[in-house]
This record gives C-alpha cells, structure tokens and sequence, in this order.
C-alpha cells in the first residue's frame, strides 16, 4: 500500500479502493475556491500587510543559553479577550498540533510497532522545550471515542490519559481537540443511511477539473452534514449532535480536573454541507446561527458533567479564509469565572499549499500576505465581538515557509496564540521560522510584541499588574542565540541567570515595562 502525505504532513496508507486523505480534498477544494477570491477585494482592517521576514537558518543546539522547560502555572482561565494562568498571569501559546489519524488514534508517548510517526515521548518533550513551545492541541478521534450511539470506550479514554498526564507532568499546555475531517473520523453510525445511499463520487465536470477531490462536494458528503446540522436521528429519540455530545461530555468528564488541560475543542473543521456554495460566494448567516446552536447543544452537555471546562469554538470551515461570520454570541451554562468560551480559528494560504521549502515568487508572497491578513482579521474580529480570545489553532500546513513567516509575525503584532499544525512533519527551513523569542506569561497587560528572526532582537512591553506577584516570564529560545543574549529592562529587573533560557523581570513598580534583547557577540 502506497504512502501519501496529506496538506497537514499526515502520513495515510492509501486504502485499496484508492481513496485520499479528506484533508487533501480540503486542499483541492481551497484551489477550487481561490477562482472566487479576487485579491484587490480582500478587505483588511486590523492586520497591515507587509513584506515577509527574511528566512532564518537556526544555530546547532548548545551554546550558552541554558534550555527551560515551559512556566506552567494551571489552570488556565478566560478573562475577557486573555488567557490567564494560575498566578494571575496574561498567557501566550507558542504550540504544536499532534493529531493521529490511525492506531490508536491518540497520539502516544511510545510509538507502538507500525506507528510510522513522531510521539510524544521524552525527545520530543525535549525538543518542544528546547525551541520555546508550551503547548499541544491534541487529536481526539471520535470514531475511537464514540464507538456506538451512547456508548463511550472507556479503554480509549485511558489510552488518551496516558498522552494527556505525560504532557502535563512535563508542564505543557493540553487543548482537547475532537478531530475529524470530512466526516473522517466521525463514528459510522454519524452517517445516517439516507447518507449512506448516496454515491461518494461528485459531478463528473468537476471532478474531471480537480479529480478524485471532488469528492469533498459529493452527494454523500453534502447530506452528512445537512444531517449534522439538522442533529438526524441516528438511535431512537438521538439525534446525531445529541450522541456526539455525551462522547465530548465524556471526555471533558475525564480531564476537568487536570490544571494542563486548557480546555475542549468541540469539533474540528465542520463543513457546511449544502449551504457551501452560498457561504463561498456572500454570507451564509442562517449557517451561522445553526452553528451556534450545535455549539451550544454540545457545551451544554459538557458543563452538565464538567462545570468548568473552557469550550473552543470553531465557526464553518470556509471561515476565516473565504467566509466571513457573524456567530451569534455563545449560549453556554457558565462557569464560576463566566462564559470561559474560546473562539478558535484556522489560517491557511492555498498559494503555497505543498509548496517547495523556499519562499514563493513575489506574486504568491503578497496574495498569500492578503488573505492570511484577511483570515487573520476576521479570526479576531470574531473574538473581540464575544469578548473572548481568538486563538488560531491550525496554520502553516506547508513545505514553504511563508506561511509559517507571515503567521508568526502578524501573531507577534497582535498578541495572539498558535498552535502550527503539524508536530515534526515539515522541513527545517519551516521549523526555523516558528522559533521565537516571546513572551509565555505576563504578569500584567501586554502592549507590543516584536521579533526579527534574522538579527535576534526582541521587544516587548506591558503594563504590570500589582497584583501578580510571579514574575513576567519569557522564552529566549537557545538555538537563536548562539552566543547568548543580552537584555535591558526599563520599569523592572531581571531576576533569572544570565542566559537562562527563560527571562524573567519583575516590575518595579506600576509603570510600563520595557524588555530588549538582542545577541551577544562571542558570549559578550
């Protein structure tokens, strides 16, 4: 059986049918759907567009920057548009996707034989702290999970535990992420047999323009998700979203009191089914709502068995990159701290998906700047509208490095968290470029954030908080510092070694705080 690699780096035995990765679909379908984005149109609002970084080459590991393991301080809550730590602190997430898409559909921390992919074992703990990462979002399988209507496999819930607490022994930030993609790895009784019936090929004209990708628009794959939305009955008196909400309660059930967990990602990438075409082309606000619903439908379930998991909603998949949205504020039971709801988004540049490990002409380059700008936009203004946090959960799915550039550096300016999809898949030209000196955990309200990965200089100041009483905390990454560093602060005062590999400053009083560092020369 042949090998392929899907758009996200998932390596997939192709099944003897000759069926294909559903994420390559999506990709076939971002080719498809870029006929209708006309680059002039793209509006951007919050995020300027500008010109990519140079790409950077990292040192060999050592040196005299010591490696820290990530400050970690649970749990995490949602404060407004911020993450908050357990000290009171303003978190960053510098993270990684980890998502198996077969045996055992976990992630584990000791590949078993015939894994065929990185774990999540001692080395690659120690690779995450070495280039400053202090989060995972972590694949959850509903398939594996979900294995009938009400029944939830409680041997799979252990096998998760043992991948959850070897990260949260090791003080990395765990998002739970309910993983599918175009309905693989959603359960089979999730296709109800009105769905079944119907063919899995699409339009033979559109296939014979995108091939076997088509499939994405299939008869099948449209009532899958016409029935998801609809919540079809797939067992007496439960509807699809009802059976899939007593799995998802379940595992928040597992990890509410695990202070690593950060909470509960409800569904990945849900797909609008019929109304895809209408979203691609306007607005789809009926969609909008009926996803809001569903949202709410699953977290109500939740918090009934996890009072107060934070939730991370994703709107349709079209959104942010070829839709907007205009989601109804979340309608979730709250917690003791509030609603706690994240709104997560996804941004990838189709211009550059596979894509070789160099930068692009300068025609994909600024296309690409435009509509990761736009996505990155509306991702935002999703979040400001709830008053939550915006995280982008999924980016940079690809063998070039603009996407990786352009992301990181619009995340810098903006001050928001990510998580790069995938664990050890891409080149070192990639990885190279998501290695930054940043800020994990700020004691009080951070302003500016800046990075130039070609020189090593950073800037960041915030405005403290007295009432945090540990100490602002920032990752000063070993291989982009062959030499060391060196650091000035205004408004507070370095309290770690020398070239420790995390910074950390105490304000000395209620004043702004800057922090600049820059490399030493020969460990000067």
């Amino acid at each position: 059986m042949a090998e392929l690699v899907d758009q996200e780096g998932s390596v997939r035995a192709r099944s003897v049918t000759g069926s294909r990765s559903p994420r390559l679909r999506r990709r076939a379908v971002r080719r498809v759907v870029a006929g209708l984005t006309v680059l002039g149109s793209v509006a951007v609002v919050a995020v300027a567009c500008a010109t990519p970084p140079d790409l950077v080459a990292l040192a060999d590991p050592g040196g005299p920057v010591t490696v820290a393991a990530p400050d970690v301080i649970g749990p995490m809550r949602v404060r407004g548009g911020d993450l908050i730590d357990g000290a009171g602190r303003t978190v960053l997430m510098h993270g990684v996707n980890s998502v198996a898409k077969w045996e055992p559909w976990v992630t584990p921390v000791d590949a078993p034989d015939g894994f065929g992919r990185d774990t999540l074992g001692p080395d690659d703990l120690a690779a995450l702290d070495r280039d400053g990462y202090n989060a995972v979002r972590l694949g959850v399988w509903p398939a594996a999970l979900m294995p009938a209507p009400g029944q939830v496999d409680q041997e799979y819930l252990d096998r998760v535990a043992v991948t959850v607490d070897a990260l949260s022994e090791h003080g990395i930030w765990v998002l739970l992420d309910l993983h599918q993609d175009v309905f693989h790895g959603m359960p089979e009784w999730a296709t109800t047999p009105a769905a079944a019936a119907l063919s899995a090929e699409a339009d033979p004209g559109l296939a014979a323009a995108i091939g076997w990708s088509a499939a994405y628009f299939s008869p099948r794959s449209l009532k899958q998700w016409d029935d998801w939305w609809a919540n079809a009955e797939v067992a007496p008196g439960l509807g699809v979203v009802d059976a899939y909400a007593q799995g998802a309660a379940a595992l928040a059930d597992r990890f509410d009191s695990d202070p690593a967990v950060i909470g509960l990602e409800l569904i990945n990438e849900p797909f609008p089914g019929s109304p895809a075409l209408q979203c691609l082309i306007g607005d789809c606000p009926d969609l909008d709502a009926t996803v809001g619903a569903r949202n709410a439908q699953i977290s109500a379930a939740i918090r009934a068995s996890a009072p107060e998991m934070p939730l991370w909603w994703e709107q349709e998949t079209l959104f942010p990159n070829f839709t907007d949205a205009t989601p109804p504020q979340p309608d979730v039971p709250p917690t003791a701290d509030g609603r706690q709801v994240v709104s997560s988004f996804h941004i990838y540049c189709l211009g550059t998906d596979s894509g070789k490990p160099e930068l692009p002409d300068p025609t994909s380059q600024a296309y690409c700047d435009a509509q990761i700008s736009q996505g990155v936009n509306r991702g935002l203004i999703v979040g400001r509208s709830w008053g939550a946090p915006a995280v982008m959960t999924e980016f940079g799915a690809s063998n070039s490095p603009l996407n990786s550039t352009l992301t990181t550096r619009m995340a810098d300016e903006q001050l928001f968290s990510w998580f790069h999809w995938h664990h050890g898949t891409y080149p070192s030209v990639v990885e190279s470029q998501l290695v930054r000196t940043y800020a994990q955990a700020t004691a009080g309200t951070p302003l500016e954030q800046r990075f130039e990965p070609s020189t090593g200089s950073f800037t960041f100041r915030y405005r403290p908080d007295p009432s945090v009483e540990a100490p602002t905390s920032i990752v000063v990454p070993q291989r982009v510092y062959p030499d060391g560093y060196r650091v000035e602060v205004s408004g507070g005062t370095v309290t770690s070694a020398p070239n420790s590999g995390r910074l950390t400053v105490l304000a000395d009083g209620i004043g702004e705080v800057m922090v600049r560092v820059t490399r030493s020369a020969d460990g000067v």
